[in-house]
């Protein structure tokens, strides 16, 4: 049985703009309800737009750095700061996560998929700085 349903980034990016709304009700009244930050966030996570990213990766840290489902947070955060190319910030915290949980299998994986990417792409900012160099070098040789 296959079914197969066109993704449509206006679903998710009327869904993130119906949640702004009630989450700045909220946070105007002075009672933002921690779950539903936390369901924004990661509603936010999910939008093609990086400025909505970088707001749910504001919006986990704060989450994180009050304790609520801080593994939950920890795992969604890593994510979205993957998603931007933060990967310093995304090893930061999946180094939280397997220090909180060192026998959590999934925070291992992340672990290994942050470094992995971050490597990967040190790898071809390398071979950039390298082209780069040896071009300068050959230029320079050329002059004299």
């Amino acid at each position: 049985m296959e079914t197969s349903v066109d993704w449509d980034q206006s679903m998710i990016l009327d869904e993130i703009k119906t949640m702004r709304e009630q989450y700045n009700q909220q946070v105007a009244k002075e009672e933002p309800s921690p779950k539903f930050q936390w369901e924004f966030a990661c509603t936010l996570a999910c939008s093609p737009r990086y400025a909505d990213v970088i707001e749910a990766v504001e919006l986990l840290e704060e989450l994180v750095e009050v304790g609520f489902r801080r593994v939950d947070c920890l795992h969604h955060l890593i994510l979205a700061n993957l998603k931007i190319g933060q990967y310093a910030k995304a090893k930061d915290n999946a180094d939280v996560w397997l220090h909180l949980e060192p026998d959590n299998g999934v925070a291992r994986m992340m672990y290994s998929v942050v470094v992995e990417r971050a490597s990967h792409d040190g790898w071809i900012a390398w071979c950039g700085f390298a082209l780069l160099a040896t071009g300068l070098i050959a230029a320079w040789l050329r002059r004299k």
